[in-house]
């Protein structure tokens, strides 16, 4: 059953009837509006994440990927931390962002990486 809700929740991105970095409606309006459980729902989003259409972010919703949206999901470990600030001129010109950009500062064990932070998703190891 998820796989058809998903397909359908596919054509309307497809359609264009949900633009790019559109948020979908909440997963309790599409419980309601498809007539399914709201684990059906979660596992059709799983999958149209998993597929590249969608990307969810924490507390605000699921949203559409745009063509030349890459998510990179970032694992973080115990004693691992990240830090969210504004972009250097630097990492602005290296990272192709604009002026006032915010970037992640993850450090994991002895290693820093600076991402985009509209590109990441952060997850605890259990994810």
């Amino acid at each position: 059953m998820y796989l058809q809700v998903a397909a359908q929740l596919r054509a309307r991105i497809e359609s264009g009837e949900w633009p790019p970095r559109r948020r979908l409606p909440s997963v309790v309006a599409l419980e309601h509006e498809y007539g399914v459980a709201r684990n059906t729902v979660l596992k059709a989003i799983k999958h149209l994440r998993d597929t590249g259409y969608v990307y969810t972010v924490s507390n605000w919703g699921t949203v559409v990927k745009a063509g030349a949206d890459t998510i990179t999901v970032v694992v973080m470990a115990p004693g691992s931390r990240a830090v969210v600030r504004e972009a250097t001129a630097q990492e602005r010109e290296r990272l192709d962002l604009a002026e006032g950009a915010h970037v992640l500062v993850v450090e994991k064990g002895g290693e820093v990486e600076v991402l985009p932070a509209e590109t990441v998703e952060i997850r605890g190891p259990e994810s």
